[in-house]
């Protein structure tokens, strides 16, 4: 193996890392807005942060996930923070 070979493999490498790394952000929009949706539907408009962690959590996503799926959430304008600790759909 040359070291334009390797260069190759190194590219194809990052390129699957970063490619399994957006699909598993998707991942994460959908399973946080399934349980928003869920909430939703039983609990009224505004969600508490801590539950959504919990049930996240029970689905396997870590407390850094959720917060950074929130925070993604937000900034693209699906949920917005009414008030400090809760989220609610928009």
């Amino acid at each position: 193996m040359d070291d334009s070979d390797f260069d190759r493999l190194m590219e194809i490498q990052r390129m699957t890392a970063s490619s399994i790394r957006q699909e598993s952000e998707v991942d994460n929009k959908i399973k946080i807005l399934d349980i928003l949706n869920e909430f939703t539907a039983s609990k009224g408009k505004k969600i508490l942060v801590e539950a959504v962690i919990i049930e996240a959590g029970i689905q396997g996503l870590a407390e850094s996930e959720v917060m950074t799926t929130l925070d993604a959430l937000k900034s693209d304008g699906t949920v917005k923070e009414p008030e400090p600790g809760y989220v609610q759909l928009t």
